[in-house]
């Protein structure tokens, strides 16, 4: 029996370093593409900030190292992408001072310019560097994100594609468009 438990843990540890990260969503930050309650499989990424700079499209969720102490990782979407320019006014987000963003992924609530919900974006002007991404949760009045903290290192990204587990009724590739 201790054999068993034993290769059953080196099995879990391995897959769990080498292919996929699970990911328990705690909060309605990613609502609702992600739900809380949500247990999700996270593909592992073994490329560099670099490669991954170039492969990264606005819109993709990302899982990342979080830079707040006691939340190991966290899911949020790519706004602005290395080298841009993000700023946003009354929930309008404009990228390089000019592409105001279609956020098809956003609530129709969200999506309102004058409504409470996009009245809480405003960001200043801020430039992203060559390494970083600049992201924010879909449900912007319930999220921390790089309103918060700044834009993230691409180096702290753990994985980019996903399979929700839980609930089982919902089970199969995250669609985060």
């Amino acid at each position: 029996m201790l054999v068993v438990v034993s290769v059953a843990n080196v099995i879990v540890f391995s897959l769990e370093r080498w292919v996929a990260v699970p990911l328990h969503v705690p909060s309605a930050s990613m609502e609702p593409a992600l739900r809380i309650g949500d247990r999700i499989l996270v593909r592992r990424r073994f490329d560099s900030p670099a490669q991954l700079a170039k492969r990264l499209d606005r819109g993709d969720v990302v899982v990342f190292r979080s830079p707040e102490r006691g939340h190991p990782l966290v899911v949020k979407r790519v706004i602005a992408l290395p080298g841009e320019t993000i700023q946003a006014r009354n929930g309008l987000v404009a990228i390089d001072n000019s592409t105001i963003l279609d956020e098809k992924w956003l609530s129709d609530s969200e999506r309102e310019s004058g409504s409470p919900a996009a009245d809480s974006v405003d960001i200043d002007r801020t430039e992203v560097g060559s390494r970083e991404v600049y992201v924010l949760g879909d449900n912007r009045d319930h999220s921390i994100d790089s309103r918060v903290y700044g834009p993230i290192s691409l180096a702290d990204v753990v994985g980019t594609e996903a399979i929700r587990i839980w609930p089982t009724g919902r089970f199969g590739t995250v669609d985060f468009q």
